[in-house]
């Protein structure tokens, strides 16, 4: 195996502590605590002929039978892992995700699925863990249907047939994804509505589910909004009318309707964002229209897509009834797409990205007022009136200068403890030198080890040894091992521990010092020594520093 092939398992986080000869050793062989894993999948694009045999409960029930079937696998721990309503074409699936993590972490020692689609249909994805990644881990992989045992290919690729079945899942999904959106875009010219969700303020009718219904009650919200934004007022100032007003959002009324507890709705603090309610004033489908064709897929069964131009969209109109007429949607369009996009330079200020708010833990903006000065506040407090979010009542001016008074504090502290610091730091090294020498120590013991480990095996298969003497050799030999391991990670934690202590103590001195004669804070400053910043609305600041030395101050 080249060093390519295993940089590029490290950078999937793939690694192999356990020297192990070429992936060849899987090590359920004979390690009876390792563990088997069962992968199971079903995904919409499963049709209803093969709902019943590709269910989640037949793939457990297929995968039980096959243990019981061979002793040997039956008496080890099992574990299962499923993903329901995923597609095959991607590795992010919630259990697929948990399974490998389990499998970093060398957790698990065998896979098994019903057939090869069930683990992935990327050609590609499927042949890097079958014929790369499985074997390197020493992970045995079984696939029942195509009768796929990776233990009966060692030192061999996976066969011709195995290989044809693979592309062919990857095939089929591709094919079923582009002849699904073929279908979905001929019923949307046809006029049908073939999307899944529904814009707010309507419903899909029970009778017919490609037509639209308007939500009485939201759209009510809607034209309240579109009447605000004629009066003058603008996003935020709408975002507050409505918060001030306690009318429910979007996803609020969705849950009204369809009895949801999603975890969004959990969230103490629900408000309407200047987001939403530009996204309901420029919306086309108000004035009864369906809009689509607005993005298409980078490549088929692919997760990006590419947006296409707004004068590129299809419109049809008159497709649903409307719920605002053309003229009042045209005058508040004019808001958005008839004036010139005013050119704002960025506001350069030491503490950018340090500040938070400490009501609703957000980060804070910065304001600049006409004769330049800069104040900090919260975004959120202007979505309501019952907001206790900070409201701009602190100067960046002030908050600087007390970042750099406690900067110059800590310089000033360092002259006083230099002798005492030299002192401590001296002795520090020594003992981190003393463990160096000692785990580099035990590493040549553990190396020795492993050399007669491997050796053992090969005497193993010239048949110098017995099994029953081989396992007895083995065992004896990883109690040894797993003993200076257990040593040497003690000496690790203890030369970390002191690392820690000698960063602390004088790691972060020189670079306080170089700031000694410093009249202003910097931006390089902030980073260096600034993990974040927190004020509250009773002019309190929180200075958490990256020296662990954190500080209150009330204003």
């Amino acid at each position: 195996m080249s060093d390519h092939q295993r940089m590029s398992y490290g950078s999937k986080g793939y690694s192999r502590t356990d020297g192990y000869l070429d992936g060849k050793n899987h090590r359920l062989e004979g390690d009876i605590h390792g563990k088997i894993a069962g992968y199971y999948r079903l995904s919409m694009e499963d049709d209803d002929s093969k709902e019943e045999s590709n269910s989640i409960t037949n793939q457990r029930r297929l995968i039980k039978r096959y243990l019981l079937d061979h002793p040997e696998l039956s008496r080890y721990e099992y574990c299962e892992f499923y993903d329901d309503g995923f597609s095959g074409t991607t590795m992010n699936r919630p259990g697929m995700q948990a399974m490998l993590e389990k499998i970093r972490k060398n957790e698990i020692q065998c896979v098994i699925v019903k057939d090869l689609s069930r683990f992935s249909r990327d050609y590609i994805e499927l042949g890097d863990y079958m014929e790369q990644i499985f074997p390197f881990m020493g992970v045995r992989f079984i696939s029942i249907t195509e009768h796929y045992d990776s233990q009966e290919q060692m030192g061999k690729t996976a066969d011709m047939e195995i290989g044809f079945q693979s592309l062919l899942a990857d095939f089929y999904c591709k094919d079923v994804s582009e002849k699904v959106k073929s279908s979905i875009t001929a019923k949307k010219n046809q006029g049908k509505y073939a999307t899944g969700n529904t814009p707010f303020g309507y419903r899909k009718d029970e009778n017919d589910r490609e037509k639209l219904l308007i939500v009485s009650e939201e759209a009510e919200v809607i034209r309240h909004i579109f009447e605000l934004s004629l009066a003058g007022q603008n996003l935020t100032q709408i975002c507050r009318t409505l918060n001030d007003e306690k009318t429910p959002t979007p996803l609020e009324y969705k849950n009204q309707r369809k009895k949801q507890n999603r975890k969004e709705l959990q969230q103490e603090h629900k408000y309407w964002q200047p987001g939403t309610v530009r996204t309901i004033l420029t919306n086309e489908s108000y004035l009864g229209s369906m809009v689509f064709h607005k993005a298409v897929q980078a490549q088929v069964g692919g997760n990006w897509t590419l947006l296409i131009p707004r004068e590129e969209w299809k419109v049809l109109e008159n497709h649903h009834p409307p719920i605002i007429s053309k003229e009042v949607f045209d005058k508040v369009q004019e808001k958005f797409f008839y004036k010139k996009e005013a050119v704002r330079k960025p506001v350069l200020y030491a503490l950018k990205g340090k500040s938070y708010c400490g009501y609703c833990g957000r980060r804070l903006k910065i304001m600049k007022l006409t004769d330049g000065t800069l104040y900090y506040y919260c975004t959120y407090q202007k979505l309501s009136s019952h907001n206790r979010c900070l409201a701009g009542s602190v100067s960046n001016e002030l908050l600087e200068k007390i970042v750099l008074g406690e900067l110059q504090k800590q310089i000033t502290k360092l002259a006083d403890m230099e002798g005492v610091r030299k002192e401590a730091a001296e002795r520090q090294r020594v003992t981190i030198r003393k463990i160096a020498k000692e785990a580099t120590t035990l590493e040549i013991e553990i190396r020795e080890l492993m050399k007669r480990k491997a050796g053992l095996l090969e005497a193993y298969h010239t048949a110098v040894y017995t099994r029953e003497q081989y396992m007895e050799s083995r065992r004896h030999l990883d109690r040894q091992i797993s003993e200076k391991r257990n040593l040497q990670k003690k000496l690790k934690e203890q030369w970390d521990s002191y690392k820690d202590l000698l960063f602390v103590e004088s790691g972060n001195d020189e670079d306080l010092r170089q700031y000694a004669g410093f009249g202003d804070l910097t931006k390089e400053m902030a980073d260096a020594f600034i993990e974040k910043i927190i004020i509250g609305n009773g002019k309190t600041i929180d200075i958490y520093w990256k020296f662990n030395q954190n500080h209150t101050f009330d204003l």
